[in-house]
């Protein structure tokens, strides 16, 4: 029995001529009678401590006991293979490991593989091949050179077994996927004159596995005292005809079951099993068939009833499904009693990766993405915003850009397309670049769809732009192009020679203030009229200008003269000249 101890401690020396050893042996008697005691009541033997100090001071030392496992347990019978199981030893010295013996009559055997020399880390084992007859255990515990033994097990009856071990009481029944079989799978266990043997574990595994499924509960059981197995909560996961179960135990020769089958569970989603559909755009379901099939929450595919799919693009507006291709638009199919699918096409107008879904009420739905091309180009669409600018004679309006698209508006770009330019105006410039040079056509292209280009024109108003291609359908977009800065003055309304005298002219005398390419300038500006001896006027020769344009409706020739000329000027705008005139 091992002891710890705790040395002395050397008290502090005091000054003396010389140095006292004292060396002491101490046997505790007491603490020997006591360990003596405990030793006879629980079997172990007595414990002492020899330890040698040197100065002046105290010493202690603490034992303890090894403690003997507990609670050996085994059957009460077997058909030679005896399941053993204690607990541990208690108290604060824990055992190196454990060895079993088994006791049969005056005799005894080591068991589980163990001796002194190959102890069990753990607090069971199983003693295999043991003969027929009735047997106890006991299970010693190890701490270097001590030991402590148990008690005694109870006995168990290991008996011969009879030429068929195992046989299944009540068969597996068909049964529904992932649920559990009913009635119950049992199994007997019988000895020798069919006498029913109890604490044999029986496990079942499958036998002929005919839809590659799991089974799954609880799949090892023991014999009660009536020598039977029950196994209430097994289940197979995977449909199939033919299933059989195996059931086996140590020592016994397996037996099979008859074959059962399993069938689907309920339906409990949707699967589209076809690849993605891919292609142009249409306004025509002609893509696929899309499949999409009902299966149970274990992957069977599920054939009873009839069930309506719901179908959905996440193109709303555009997309289209039909039961065949190009066939008539409907929003639904139905998977017929007996099968597990269903097929329908789609087909969008949008081109892009709309996601379909396939739905029924109370199921798990399924998604799938579509990939939708363009079709081939038939128009021209100007995608920009109308351009507005000033009168130019460099094209700087813009960028205008033109797309080529497809019947459904969805931009193509397959090839090059040579576009012609033109406008309703005929003083208009294009340019690939603002400012740049004067072309009359563009490209859009092989991998684009758009070509962009500026505008320019020297005459105000709201013309018209055409942009063309061969085999396409025409764009146009009005542009609005406003007067440059005012420049100078310009008379609309000339007098018409000859005149009278002392009359107002007729028609009146106007003047426009006008930029540089003649286009009238929205202004105010002050303009005065004046002549050149001898040549007369009179009248009110200054005019505010109203939106340009100032008339001077009194403005009369006086005398009689010849070859004059009307002068119009206004600030720091160029003057203009009337055509000449003479008076009658």
């Amino acid at each position: 029995m091992p002891a710890n101890r705790t040395s002395s401690t050397k008290a502090p020396r005091v000054p003396m001529a010389g140095l006292v050893l004292l060396e002491r042996s101490a046997i505790r008697c007491t603490a020997i009678v006591a360990s003596l005691l405990m030793a006879a009541l629980v079997g172990a033997p007595c414990a002492s401590a020899f330890w040698r100090s040197v100065g002046l001071g105290t010493g202690s030392a603490v034992t303890t006991l090894l403690a003997a496992p507990t609670a050996v347990t085994v059957p009460s019978t077997s058909l030679g293979a005896v399941p053993v199981s204690w607990t541990a030893s208690a108290g604060s010295i824990t055992p190196t490991g454990y060895y079993v013996t088994r006791i049969t009559g005056s005799t005894t055997a080591a068991a589980c593989g163990s001796s002194p020399a190959a102890l069990l880390a753990s607090t069971s084992c199983t003693d295999n091949a043991v003969p027929i007859g009735t047997h106890s255990y006991i299970v010693t515990a190890v701490y270097r050179s001590w030991t402590a033994v148990s008690a005694a097990s109870g006995n168990i009856t290991v008996v011969l077994p009879a030429s068929n071990q195992l046989a299944f009481a009540q068969g597996p029944s068909n049964a529904i996927a992932g649920a559990a079989m009913s009635p119950a799978v049992t199994v007997t266990v019988q000895s020798v004159g069919l006498v029913p043997v109890a604490n044999v574990p029986v496990t079942l595994t499958l036998g002929n596995n005919a839809g590659a499924g799991t089974l799954s509960g609880t799949v090892t059981a023991s014999t009660n005292l009536l020598g039977v197995a029950t196994f209430s909560n097994l289940s197979i996961d995977k449909a199939g005809s033919g299933y059989t179960l195996t059931a086996s135990s140590p020592g016994l020769t397996t037996v099979s079951s008859a074959a059962f089958n399993v069938t689907p569970a309920a339906a409990k989603t949707l699967q589209i099993t076809t690849v993605p559909v891919s292609g142009a755009a249409s306004a025509t379901a002609n893509l696929g068939p899309i499949t999409v099939q009902r299966v149970d929450a274990y992957g069977n595919l599920v054939t009873a009833g009839n069930l309506a799919v719901g179908l959905s693009s996440s193109a709303a507006g555009t997309g289209t499904f039909a039961a065949t291709a190009g066939g008539p638009a409907v929003t639904a199919v139905t998977i017929p009693n007996g099968s597990s699918a269903a097929s329908f096409h789609y087909g969008d107008t949008k081109a892009g990766t709309p996601t379909l879904t396939a739905s029924s009420t109370g199921l798990t739905g399924a998604s799938q993405a579509a990939t939708i091309t363009a079709g081939a180009a038939t128009k021209l669409v100007v995608i920009s915003a109308p351009v507005t600018g000033a009168a130019s004679a460099s094209a700087t309006l813009g960028p205008v850009t033109v797309q080529r698209q497809d019947a459904f508006g969805n931009p193509t770009t397959a090839g090059s397309t040579t576009l012609l330019l033109s406008s309703s105006s005929g003083t208009t410039i294009f340019a690939a670049t603002s400012g740049g040079t004067a072309m009359t056509q563009a490209t859009i292209a092989a991998g684009s769809s758009v070509a962009s280009f500026h505008y320019g024109d020297t005459k105000a108003g709201s013309p018209t732009l055409t942009f063309s291609a061969t085999g396409l359908t025409s764009a146009t977009q009005t542009t609005t192009v406003t007067a440059a800065p005012m420049s100078r003055l310009k008379f609309v309304g000339q007098p018409v020679t000859p005149v009278d005298k002392n009359f107002p002219f007729s028609p009146s005398i106007s003047v426009e203030v006008v930029d540089q390419f003649d286009n009238r300038v929205d202004s105010t500006a002050s303009i005065t009229i004046t002549t050149v001896a001898p040549c007369q006027i009179k009248g009110t020769a200054v005019h505010t200008a109203v939106a340009g344009l100032a008339t001077f409706a009194d403005l009369q020739p006086q005398g009689a003269s010849s070859n004059c000329t009307l002068t119009a000027t206004s600030g720091t705008l160029a003057a203009a000249n009337s055509s000449v005139y003479s008076t009658k």
